[in-house]
């Protein structure tokens, strides 16, 4: 047997959205024979009881200091900087008398761990699933992690030339969901539109309305499903995004569902999935997700989506500007059921052939033993 490797994984939520189900899948499939997984979260949530239910893991809460866009005032950078050098000590700590190997670091903000990591003479392995628009930020995080990251993980090629970190540090790995069985499909008398993702400026639901507001008028019986919530203390954005439904006379067929924690029954009840970030998504592990359960996908031409949607063929690419493009797409989706369904079919056989969990995990393991 060989030599037992011990894995502080570092993530920023304690929830189930595509980043925290994509460590969940780690986790879940990691050889458990050669790795001993660890794993720092913020607080307590659906992600903690996931990992607390699989045999070996050990998950502990503490909030490690990440850095927001807040910390970079004067006073914000001053309360980060107070955070920062208790979460290191924290972890300083904990890596010593865990005898940890390796922190892999979940999120790009999370900076602590590598350097505790450093100066311990351990690895470091960073997952960037973020692309970060701002220059100065880029610039800062980049030189961070060519500093302190012995390996850059990135969950796309976008992704990858994003960030400006040593090309010989980067390893692309696409995110990965376990196969499923979609459910046998219920016919509905009018279109059953969804989209899934965290409430936020970039996610684009307002562009998402806006296609819906064309749709409805050549189907008023349609019905718009949008899965996700706000962060704490961002409620505003979520009652900015009602008002404006509500101001447009939508509120009866665009319906916000909050946080779903059944995700795949979410995507059974659907006929399209639409994917409508205004900012280039990372990877879009939700497109993946509805693609296994069948549904054909339109989603906006940039990032990620471009690396799995072939045009055309197993979902639509749209013009992240153009709500009425993307509401044609909608619209010859719902008129023609056996292109729809055929599209669906040929989704699903892409996403199950390049991103299945098995491949996605050995390919990290792969990675922990390089470093």
């Amino acid at each position: 047997m060989g030599i037992i490797k011990n894995i502080l994984f570092l993530h920023s939520s304690s929830e189930l959205y595509g980043s925290d189900r994509s460590l969940l899948n780690i986790i879940k499939q990691i050889d458990k024979s050669k790795f001993n997984c660890h794993v720092v979260l913020p607080c307590d949530g659906p992600l903690v009881h996931e990992l607390k239910a699989i045999r070996g893991v050990k998950v502990i809460i503490f909030e490690v200091a990440v850095l927001r866009r807040k910390n970079l005032s004067f006073f914000g950078f001053f309360n980060y900087v107070k955070d920062f050098f208790g979460s290191y000590a924290f972890l300083r700590r904990y890596i010593k008398r865990n005898s940890i190997d390796i922190v892999d670091t979940n999120t790009a903000v999370v900076f602590p761990g590598a350097v505790a990591a450093r100066h311990l003479g351990k690895k470091n392995v960073w997952h960037m699933r973020e692309i970060i628009k701002s220059n100065f930020e880029n610039s800062v995080i980049s030189f961070i992690m060519n500093r302190y990251a012995d390996a850059v993980v990135a969950n796309s090629k976008a992704t990858a030339r994003a960030i400006k970190v040593k090309r010989s540090k980067i390893r692309v790995v696409y995110n990965a969901v376990e196969v499923v069985k979609p459910a046998p499909t219920i016919p509905h008398d009018a279109p059953v539109i969804g989209m899934a993702g965290r409430i936020n400026r970039w996610k684009g639901q307002k562009l998402f309305v806006d296609a819906a507001e064309i749709v409805l008028k050549k189907y008023p019986q349609a019905v718009f499903r949008i899965a996700g919530d706000v962060y704490s203390g961002e409620e505003y954005i979520k009652e900015d995004l009602i008002k404006y439904i509500g101001e447009k006379g939508l509120s009866d067929n665009i319906i916000l569902l909050g946080q779903v924690d059944d995700m795949p029954s979410f995507y059974d009840g659907l006929d399209i999935f639409v994917l409508p970030s205004i900012q280039p998504e990372p990877f879009g592990l939700v497109v993946i997700e509805a693609m296994m359960h069948e549904l054909p996908v339109v989603a906006t031409n940039h990032g990620g989506p471009t690396e799995i949607i072939t045009d055309g063929r197993n979902g639509f690419l749209v013009d992240y500007k153009n709500a009425r493009e993307m509401a044609e797409k909608i619209l010859f989706l719902a008129e023609n059921d056996s292109f729809r369904i055929d599209m669906g079919k040929a989704a699903a056989e892409n996403a199950v052939k390049k991103y299945s969990v098995p491949a996605m995990v050995r390919k990290i393991e792969n990675i922990f033993n390089s470093v």
